[in-house]
């Protein structure tokens, strides 16, 4: 049985978007390979979108992505991803031409900037620079680029002379091609404009190249360069430096001109050579012979010995020949070179290379003082054609070398008043000196003695006069340098070997490499034996320095150690252990930077997880302390409640929320003030409960006296008096006087009886001076006589009577006096009850 298809969909059309990202990263599915431009441009999710492009590498869909897509995340990406393609970058770049078609087709700034900084092809780069017009970043290029036709195109672009200064001050020590290529296009950018100075100059210099054509190698091709060079300053140039160029061309046309040579006299003829004759050598007697030898031995001396001197004389004689012939042989070949070097001298000179002539002629005249013999004829006249030409030539290089020296004179002469650094006046001083020797050299010495000569020199110490006081000061400031770092190295050398005050090694450390750094200010006689004392100082700096990194190291490995221990664990104490580490660490010093941090990252993770467990469980008491206070609150709440409530609060209720709260025992004390005031709430409804349920006997008391007084005055029928009579509540206070009173009542109305108005009249003082009210002004003689006794009695220690007792004894007393005399006493009662009433606890 098959599956369903959805079960056996591939992965890259999953409904999870991270299924299909996954499948576009590894899967080598073939339909889904031909699927990823659509899955790049249509794709729901914007990760699968930048998976797909990356995978395909297609310019075309990263470009459109980069431009057209809804996230800008996906934007961004893909703009990486094209700029990556177009630059050669991305490993799956298209073929270079592809490149080159794709760049032309982009008005895009950014792209080639970027193709312009980072492709490996020249090619690429060249045609992307084209499309840059930022003078900041042609002047970035024409210095940093790897091509130098393309560093050399970048200078003829800028045409700011300040921005080409910068270029060619930056480029004077990297590339002398593109700075000197700067200096030329900011010669020509101010001979376009007119420039006076700058035209003389280059007047100036085309002159001097013209002249040097006269004694240096050069070609006809060079002469018509330099023709069409003048050709473009001959109108503004001034008339002296157009003569002098127009005299030196001619010059160097008639040195090519062939001479024709005066005939010169042969020298005499020589005798013919020829060798010594050698000398007969005769044998010397041999101081052994003996005595007494044979006779025999005797005759065969005398035969051999003429024979021995024979064969001496014949090999002396071949020794003498093969010399001659050897010298013979030695002389012809010193003619032969010296032929040779004429002939080269002559095509030098008539081609107009002044050097190789100068070299040919030294040679020529060091064979000539080697050969012995007398010159051929045709040698001879060969010889004098040469001189008659190189006498020429040097009386042309003698005239231009004047000239040199005429405007070294002049320019020497001008130092003085140039404002020039003393510095920059002694370089160019040293430059002509240079210069001069070099001419003088090449004339052998010839103008030594002559008045330019005289005056040159005049003019250099005349130029370098006003720099002495400057080269004096600098001489001082150089030693005082030089002493300081004596110094230094006299500090290094008296620093201790077991020295533990590494803050004065490391800032010794820095002192010894600034003065190294500062050694151009030492004179540079003196820079090698410091330099080299510095190094060794350096040297042993460094030594204690990394075995000293190597004792922190170990340490704070250690520390390392124990506070993973210490997270691993997590004892009690744990933060005083963790704060000491730290303190232990800071005590440990420093070590080399690189190592210092990653030992710091591993032990402040270490902290950090000791710090976090224990936040971990602060977090968990906070949450318990939040959970319990919340309790609290809710415990409040209800007890607030139970307070608000105008019913007494069950006791069972009361109680329970008295245990949640001991069993809470919360700190917050707010809420156990809250709490309180609750309780206090409740304690105070619950007295007032109890003084309302002690109150209500003299209620009911009032409400029986007021339905007897109705009976009395017969205001209310007898029957309904009856009936509210049997429903009121039950009173303990007089009742019997009250019921006697109703009764008699019920039977026939009651007439006030006058004789009782004085001790009804104390009642209602005594009542009133009971409740703290103020009594008539007819009966306060009568309440004063009342205080008066009542204070009597205490003054002859009678016992107070409590006020509850009192009040019910009043009360009884007036229940029994009967109907009240006066009607205005009903109204006094009441009143006096009732204040006597909430003076009662």
């Amino acid at each position: 049985m098959k599956l369903p298809a959805f079960l056996s969909k591939p992965r890259w059309q999953s409904k999870d978007a991270a299924q299909r990202r996954a499948a576009i990263a590894h899967d080598n599915d073939a339909e889904l390979v031909a699927n990823l431009g659509r899955l790049a441009r249509e794709d729901a999710d914007a990760g699968v979108r930048i998976a797909a492009a990356r995978r395909l590498a297609d310019p075309g869909i990263a470009q459109t992505l980069s431009q057209h897509d809804a996230d800008a995340n996906v934007r961004g990406q893909a703009r990486a991803l094209w700029l990556d393609l177009l630059t050669g970058t991305h490993p799956s770049a298209p073929p270079l031409s592809e490149r080159l078609r794709l760049l032309k087709a982009q008005e895009d700034a950014e792209l080639a900037e970027r193709i312009a900084c980072h492709a490996a092809e020249p090619e690429l780069r060249r045609a992307a620079l084209e499309q840059v017009a930022r003078p900041a970043l042609l002047l970035e290029r024409a210095l940093a680029d790897r091509d130098a036709s393309i560093r050399l195109a970048l200078v003829d672009r800028i045409a700011d002379e300040a921005m080409l200064d910068r270029l060619a001050e930056r480029a004077r020590k990297s590339d002398k091609q593109v700075s000197r290529r700067a200096r030329e296009r900011i010669e020509a950018l101010r001979i376009g404009r007119g420039d006076d100075a700058t035209l003389e100059q280059r007047a100036r210099l085309l002159c001097e190249r013209m002249e040097q054509l006269l004694r240096v190698p050069g070609h006809a091709d060079a002469e018509q360069e330099l023709a069409a060079q003048w050709a473009t300053v001959d109108a503004a140039a001034p008339p002296m430096l157009r003569q002098r160029f127009q005299t030196a061309r001619a010059l160097l046309a008639a040195s090519r001109e062939p001479v024709v040579a005066r005939p010169a006299v042969a020298a005499d003829e020589a005798p013919a050579y020829s060798p010594a004759t050698a000398t007969e050598t005769k044998p010397e007697p041999s101081d052994t012979d003996a005595p007494n030898a044979d006779a025999s031995d005797a005759d065969a001396d005398a035969v051999v010995a003429p024979l021995i001197a024979q064969a001496r004389f014949a090999a002396s004689l071949d020794e003498a020949q093969a010399a001659r012939r050897q010298q013979a042989e030695q002389q012809r070949a010193l003619l032969a070179e010296l032929e040779t070097a004429l002939r080269e001298c002559a095509a030098a000179l008539e081609s107009g290379h002044s050097a190789n002539a100068h070299a040919a002629k030294a040679r020529s005249e060091a064979l000539r003082r080697r050969i012995d013999t007398a010159l051929p004829k045709s040698l001879v006249a060969r010889l004098a054609v040469v001189e008659s030409r190189y006498g020429e030539l040097a009386r042309w290089q003698r005239w231009a070398d004047n000239q040199h020296r005429q405007q070294w004179c002049e320019e020497i002469e001008a130092l003085p008043a140039s404002g020039l650094h003393p510095d920059a006046v002694a370089t160019k001083v040293r430059e002509a000196q240079a210069a001069w020797n070099r001419f003088d050299a090449l004339e052998g010495g010839s103008a030594r003695a002559g008045e330019l000569n005289r005056r040159f020199h005049a003019a250099c110490r005349a130029a370098l006069a006003p720099a002495q006081g400057y080269f004096k000061k600098r001489q001082e400031l150089r030693q005082s340098q030089a002493d300081a770092i004596r110094a230094l190295i006299e500090r290094h050398a008296a620093l201790a070997d077991d020295s533990e005050d590494w803050t004065a090694v490391i800032q010794l450390r820095r002192e010894i490499v600034e003065a190294l750094r500062a050694l151009d200010r030492v004179d540079p006689r003196a820079r090698k034996a410091l330099a080299q004392a510095l190094k060794d100082g350096l040297t042993a700096l460094d030594g204690r320095i990394q075995r000293r990194d190597a004792e922190v190291e170990r340490a704070k490995s250690a520390l390392i150690a124990e506070a993973e221990a210490l997270a691993d664990t997590l004892p009690r104490g744990a933060v005083a252990t963790a704060r000491e580490l730290q303190q232990r660490w800071q005590r440990a010093g420093h070590g080399r930077r690189a190592r210092d941090q990653a030992q710091w990252t591993a032990f402040r993770a270490a902290v950090d997880r000791v710090f976090g467990k224990l936040d971990a469980e602060r977090a968990e008491r906070s949450a318990r302390e939040v959970e319990s206070r919340q309790q609290a609150e809710a415990i409040c709440t209800e007890l607030e409640a139970l307070a608000a409530a105008d019913a007494p609060a069950e006791r069972g209720a009361v109680s329970r929320l008295q245990a949640a709260w001991d069993a809470l025992r919360p700190r917050d004390e707010a809420l156990a003030r809250r709490y309180a005031a609750a309780h206090e709430r409740l304690r105070d409804f619950a007295r007032r409960q109890e003084r309302a349920r002690r109150h209500l006997r003299y209620h009911a008391w009032l409400e029986r006296y007021r339905l007897c007084r109705a009976v009395e005055t017969a205001a209310t029928p007898i029957g309904q008096a009856q009936e509210h009579w049997s429903m009121a509540a039950p009173c303990d206070v007089a009742a019997g006087a009250l019921q006697a009173r109703f009764d008699a009542a019920r039977a026939a109305p009651a007439e006030p009886d006058a004789a009782l108005d004085d001790a009804q009249r104390e009642v209602l003082v005594e009542l009133e001076l009971l409740a703290g009210i103020e009594s008539p002004a007819d009966d306060r003689e009568r309440r004063r006589a009342v205080q008066i006794g009542r204070l009597s009695a205490r003054m002859g220690g009678g016992s107070a009577t409590p006020p509850a007792e009192e009040l019910a004894a009043l009360l009884q007393r007036w229940c029994e006096l009967g109907a009240p005399v006066d009607a205005g006493f009903d109204r006094r009662i009441e009143r006096a009850l009732v204040a006597a009433r909430d003076t009662l606890p």
